[in-house]
């Protein structure tokens, strides 16, 4: 390692201000402000081979997976966000929050849900947060970008959402068994993927809510059920948690919330699908 993984709070501000100035800055002046970053002591070749450059985004990431450690902030996880200043209370407030990731993570573990096996009874009626994973050998219907997936449980993770009442009435009545796209952006996504083509979901045509036709509908259900599998747990704070697992897992289905400069070309094709199909 020819720099550090350790800096303080106050090095960490100076870090990231110096790597936002980087992003913007000309090729010329990249080099004076990268050399003013090492002097800090922080060289990201340390933590990766990249030769795209980096970004806030990716400071950040290293401070959550715990390869950059803040040294006087609480378990040495911080939540820092671009452009954004707190007070020390809320500060302190937020790194317990982002604390709770790894219990999080280990807790959607435990509740596994087979929509091919499984029955809708092991899902509770509350509300909370899912995740949903590719089975192993599945893929997600082929676009002209490809994918770069994070592994959850050994899966790859295609999409994450929230309940705010039902888990059951949301995982598994409206996405997986639903056969109504128009209630589910999960299934409006997969659908744009394999080219189904819309149809209005209302009696009213002009509100421009859609679904696919019954035939699609239920091709759609059997892949989902075939080939996903959903992760649960039961929580009153879905929000907080809906944030940390879409920058955590960086599920590729999520356009919402999700800026991740990873599969940002396959996000932005997916959307302009969806668009068309409108």
């Amino acid at each position: 390692m020819k720099g550090r993984n350790k800096f303080t709070s106050k090095e960490f501000e100076q870090i990231k201000q110096l790597v936002k100035e980087k992003v913007e800055a000309s090729s010329s002046e990249q080099k004076k402000i990268r050399d003013r970053i090492r002097r800090i002591g922080f060289y990201y070749s340390d933590f990766s081979d990249r030769k795209d450059g980096y970004t806030v985004f990716d400071l950040e990431m290293l401070v959550k997976s715990r390869k950059i450690l803040i040294t006087d902030i609480v378990d040495n996880i911080s939540p820092i966000k671009p452009n954004q200043k707190k007070s020390d209370d809320a500060f302190r407030e937020e790194v317990s929050v982002i604390n709770e990731l790894p219990q999080l993570l280990d807790n959607l573990k435990q509740n596994r849900f087979n929509p091919n096996t499984d029955k809708e009874i092991l899902i509770p009626n509350k509300p909370g947060n899912y995740v949903v994973c590719l089975k192993k050998g599945s893929e997600l219907p082929s676009t002209q970008t490809s994918v770069d997936f994070e592994l959850f449980d050994g899966l790859k993770v295609v999409y994450t959402g929230i309940s705010h009442k039902c888990l059951r009435t949301r995982d598994f009545k409206q996405h997986f068994k639903g056969n109504n796209a128009g209630r589910s952006t999960l299934r409006k996504s997969l659908g744009a993927l394999f080219g189904y083509h819309p149809i209005p979901r209302d009696r009213d045509i002009h509100n421009g809510k859609t679904k696919f036709n019954e035939v699609n509908e239920k091709q759609l259900t059997t892949w989902m059920c075939e080939n996903l599998i959903l992760y649960f747990l039961p929580s009153e704070n879905c929000h907080y948690n809906e944030d940390q697992l879409i920058a955590y897992l960086n599920p590729p289905l999520n356009l919402k919330g999700n800026s991740n400069p990873i599969n940002r070309a396959f996000r932005k094709e997916l959307s302009k699908l969806r668009t068309k199909q409108a």
